[in-house]
């Protein structure tokens, strides 16, 4: 609602491939932890629904070789945002980054596409996890931390 807040669930998929499955798993872990009756503000297990505090959109930033996942992505909920890495590995300063970023973690250089998270300044809040996370119960008290009043 235009009165609430809408804060962003944001993944990052820089290839196709077999991770889809996670990607559903949190849509839907997000989206149950919102509604259902194991679900409450406190987060108690078997509590009463309650109505979140903020409104929640999913969004996938994809790399532009990712393809064929996304329908699949939009299926499932997602916004899905096409972006090129934000930085080339020849424009990092030369040292210890630029010397390893290419052969680092399971995608690379392509883990930049996370920076892109700070662009979605249309969100008043942004949480970026990694499809292999699970939410267990409504974040509101996230979304509301070092918040004025």
């Amino acid at each position: 609602s235009a009165d609430r807040p809408t804060v962003a669930f944001a993944i990052v998929l820089t290839k196709d491939g077999p991770y889809l499955d996670g990607a559903a798993v949190l849509a839907e872990a997000v989206m149950g932890s919102w509604r259902g009756p194991n679900s409450s503000s406190s987060g108690a297990p078997g509590g009463a629904a309650s109505q979140p505090a903020v409104d929640y959109e999913l969004v996938a930033i994809v790399a532009r070789n990712v393809t064929a996942s996304r329908p699949v992505l939009r299926f499932l909920g997602y916004r899905v945002l096409e972006r090129p890495l934000p930085v080339a590995v020849a424009d990092i300063a030369p040292g210890f980054l630029r010397d390893r970023i290419a052969a680092r973690g399971c995608c690379g250089a392509d883990e930049l596409l996370k920076l892109w998270a700070y662009s979605l300044a249309e969100y008043s809040r942004v949480l970026l996890l990694d499809m292999d996370s699970l939410v267990l119960r409504n974040l509101d008290e996230l979304f509301f931390a070092n918040r004025p009043a």
